[in-house]
């Protein structure tokens, strides 16, 4: 996330109580330069999230990070998959980034 507020970190760590719940193993990545606020696992999949929060708006607010994330997907050199996670009051948007965007997730966390 690009500040480091307290409601920002209190959302880093929702996410990663969601990403508990969900049987995943997770970290926080620290640093100002980094493309993921979080690295989660399981025996099954090891997903990159970036997480954002905003008071309105969608996914087009964070346009430059879908393209810059795109770019990391297209190097084929993750060894996992690439989500970005917008909170938008009080609730999660999760978009699955692909080689040419992003795709909404419906349903299950993940």
């Amino acid at each position: 996330m690009a500040d480091n507020s307290l409601t920002s970190r209190a959302i880093l760590y929702h996410a990663l109580t969601e990403l508990d719940r969900a049987g995943y193993h997770s970290v926080r990545i620290a640093g100002s330069s980094r493309p993921f606020d979080l690295i989660a696992w399981n025996g099954q999949s090891i997903l990159f999230i970036s997480v954002r929060r905003a008071r309105s708006g969608g996914i087009s607010r964070f346009s430059e990070d879908v393209v810059r994330l795109a770019e990391l997907v297209n190097s084929n050199t993750l060894p996992g998959i690439v989500y970005l996670w917008i909170y938008i009051f009080r609730q999660w948007f999760r978009y699955r980034i692909m080689p040419g965007g992003a795709l909404p997730v419906r349903g299950d966390l993940i």
